[in-house]
């Protein structure tokens, strides 16, 4: 590992050792020239992995089965040949442990690192960046720095989720975090727990909680109470080129219930309309203005979700147990207010269906709600100076700051920054769908012929 102020020439500096930030390293040491130099920058505690992947739990599995889980997109089968590899009797179809999709990508990190005079790692954390003769100057914790000529930005969910109320006297028993490794420490086993929200992060947080030894009571509460739905195999119907119906989120709606009943009476499934969107999604939220985008994200969205991100048929069964033996109750409603009880909190809340109010106590509570991600509560010196200083600005609707669709991080003047970018969560709000292996994994190889292209250019004008 070389030290910062080395004054080795990067032409990329990647920000952030998580999935996002491995794979453009690994698609960057694929395809870049030889002489070209990249800087990995990140501080986990464990590169590569990031929250997503980090998670030490049996229960927690992926959500898209191995099939469809290659880093790269050149190498459909490359995950389901490594998978095999570790662990018998997988296949296309299986749906893996999120820990073990975790060691696939710290094999692809390690093996760049260590088969590649490419990439240097930086275990360091950036401070800030400043703009210096064409070259952005990094700087680092410990007061030292490097220098670039590009630089992307993939620091994944920023973010802890909101507080739907004030839990400040819930003191200990509240977590924000949900997965910190202390939601089940001096958890009693018979305690009572409540779950904000009803989504994949609920159902992960459950069967771990029971994984962990707890066998009280698990409470789930939402505003819709609904739950996400479950993969199943269905005979596909691809979508060579969108409708005009899709100009607005009431024509697609009206657009996806047409289609769902012609795919039901042909003999498929619902599943095969709605996966059939996934590659236009960006396309369809592109053609949305912001009062379109707002309405299908108070209205709509919840129901596209439960749909679109589907669990496993294994961690469906578990949670099916859960609920059907009394363990696990779902609750369709609002949360009002939390008061302390000495060691517990009561939690009175608002039935959705019958408008009365209710109180349960509880020992633990953890928001399982999702990241939020409006940058301007973003705590990193990082992301405030670069929105102090106008390289970056908050996109609309709290979804994240402004990109283009190539990945150029907007500023405060409407233009690209020069030479900033952006991959993964980060763009969620030009692209909506931003958060799988399988869109990341795309923009990681568009990215990187990007930069490789403007490399080429820079280079072609200075010779």
């Amino acid at each position: 590992m070389p030290s910062a102020e080395s004054r080795i020439p990067y032409q990329v500096a990647v920000i952030g050792a998580g999935a996002s930030g491995t794979l453009v390293t690994a698609q960057f040491n694929r395809l870049a020239p030889s002489d070209a130099k990249l800087a990995l920058i990140g501080n986990q505690s464990k590169p590569a992995l990031g929250v997503a992947y980090e998670t030490t739990f049996q229960a927690n599995l992926l959500n898209v089965p191995a099939g469809n889980m290659t880093a790269f997109p050149d190498d459909p089968k490359h995950f389901v040949n490594w998978l095999k590899a570790h662990v018998p009797d997988s296949n296309a179809g299986t749906f893996v442990r999120r820990k073990t999709y975790g060691e696939y990508l710290t094999d692809i990190f390690e093996d760049t690192l260590n088969n590649s005079n490419k990439v240097d790692y930086f275990n360091n954390t950036v401070t800030g960046l400043t703009r210096e003769d064409d070259k952005w100057i990094v700087h680092f914790d410990n007061d030292t720095f490097i220098e670039t000529n590009s630089v992307v930005l993939a620091l994944g969910n920023l973010l802890l989720p909101g507080n739907p109320i004030d839990f400040s006297v819930a003191g200990s028993a509240y977590h924000l975090n949900p997965w910190s490794s202390t939601i089940s420490k001096d958890l009693h086993t018979d305690a009572p727990v409540l779950l904000i929200g009803t989504g994949l992060t609920m159902v992960d947080v459950a069967l771990s909680l029971r994984e962990a030894g707890h066998r009280g009571p698990i409470h789930a509460i939402s505003r819709h109470g609904r739950l996400y739905q479950t993969h199943k195999p269905y005979q596909a119907r691809p979508l060579s080129s969108l409708p005009q119906d899709f100009r607005s989120p009431i024509g697609a709606l009206r657009w996806i219930r047409r289609e769902i009943k012609a795919a039901e009476e042909s003999g498929s499934d619902w599943r095969a309309v709605i996966d059939s969107l996934r590659p236009h999604t960006s396309t369809i939220w592109g053609l949305w203005n912001q009062a379109q985008r707002a309405s299908f994200l108070r209205h709509a969205r919840n129901l596209w979700d439960i749909h679109r991100h589907r669990m496993a048929p294994e961690i469906s069964r578990q949670l099916s147990t859960l609920i059907e033996d009394g363990s696990l109750f779902i609750h369709t409603g609002k949360l009002i207010s939390a008061n302390s009880n000495g060691n517990d909190v009561t939690v009175q809340w608002q039935d959705a269906r019958t408008g009365r109010n209710q109180k349960i106590i509880f020992a633990r509570i953890i928001n399982c709600t999702g990241p939020s991600r409006d940058i301007t509560r973003v705590k990193s010196p990082l992301v405030i100076g670069l929105l102090a200083d106008g390289w970056i600005t908050p996109a609309p609707l709290q979804l994240g700051p402004q990109t283009d669709l190539q990945g150029r991080l907007l500023g405060a003047n409407g233009q690209a920054s020069p030479n900033l970018y952006a991959v993964g969560p980060l763009r969620i709000a030009s692209l909506w769908e931003s958060i799988a292996i399988p869109e990341i994994r795309n923009q990681a190889l568009k990215l990187v012929e990007l930069l490789i292209s403007e490399l080429v250019e820079a280079n072609a004008l200075t010779n």
